[in-house]
This record gives structure tokens, C-alpha cells and sequence, in this order.
């Protein structure tokens, strides 16, 4: 179902219809702005899922006077994304004196394990 045209009325009381904003957003860069801020949804919709946690997706649009005409504007937009982030990966490590980091303790002697049979091994009797 289509919803009625909008409409503006300018300083000297005429009426306008309200260009729709996706068209002014297609025009800018050649749709660039449109297709790179698509891209930016879509990944953001798959890290929230990801980590079941909100994201942001923003576009600001920033217009301006043209210096030197008095009917020229300067449009600009801009996407930006602030993804939900994910859990920090910790593992626990031991520094030795030179400040390397290491996942076995180096001022403790190893012991000397070896492996075992394995449990689905064939299994073998002494006599």
C-alpha cells in the first residue's frame, strides 16, 4: 500500500512535493553512499546476531552553501557502524625475566610425562 505524496510549502506559501530521501541518497556519488551504507547494515545485522548484543548504524548527512552561488548546495553523507563487540579472548601466560610470555611456568622443572595407550587401544595382558 503506497503512502500519499508528502508535501512542503516553501517561504512564499507554495506547495511542493517532498522528493524522497532514498532518491537524494542514490544521487549521491553515483549511489555509492547508498550501496556502502547497505553493506554496513548487512554487517551489522549479522554481528548482533553474532553476539546476541545491539549495534549502531548511523548516516549523517551534512549540507552546506556552495561559496560563491547563492542557489548551489554542498551535500555530503556519511555511514557509520559501531558493531556490537565480542568477548576479549584471555588465556592465562607466565613472564620470565626477559618479560616473554610463555603457557608453561619457566621457573618450574617439567615433569617427565609421556603418553599412554590410548583408550581405544587393543589392550594387552602381562603374564
Amino acid at each position: 500500500m503506497s503512502q500519499p505524496k508528502k508535501t512542503t510549502v516553501d517561504k512564499d506559501g507554495n506547495i511542493g512535493t517532498v522528493r524522497p530521501f532514498a532518491d537524494v541518497l542514490r544521487d549521491l556519488g553515483k549511489g555509492q553512499v547508498a550501496d556502502e551504507a547497505a553493506v554496513m547494515l548487512s554487517d551489522l545485522v549479522q554481528a548482533v546476531r553474532a553476539h546476541d548484543k545491539k549495534g549502531t548504524f548511523t548516516l549523517k548527512v551534512q549540507v552546506s552553501p556552495m561559496k560563491g552561488s547563492s542557489r548551489n548546495l554542498i551535500v555530503a553523507a556519511q555511514a557509520t557502524v559501531n558493531p556490537p563487540a565480542g568477548e576479549p579472548v584471555a588465556a592465562v601466560f607466565f613472564d620470565d625475566e626477559t618479560g616473554n610470555l610463555h603457557r608453561n611456568d619457566p621457573y618450574q622443572a617439567e615433569l617427565p610425562l609421556r603418553e599412554v595407550a590410548r583408550a581405544d587401544a587393543e589392550l594387552r595382558t602381562a603374564e
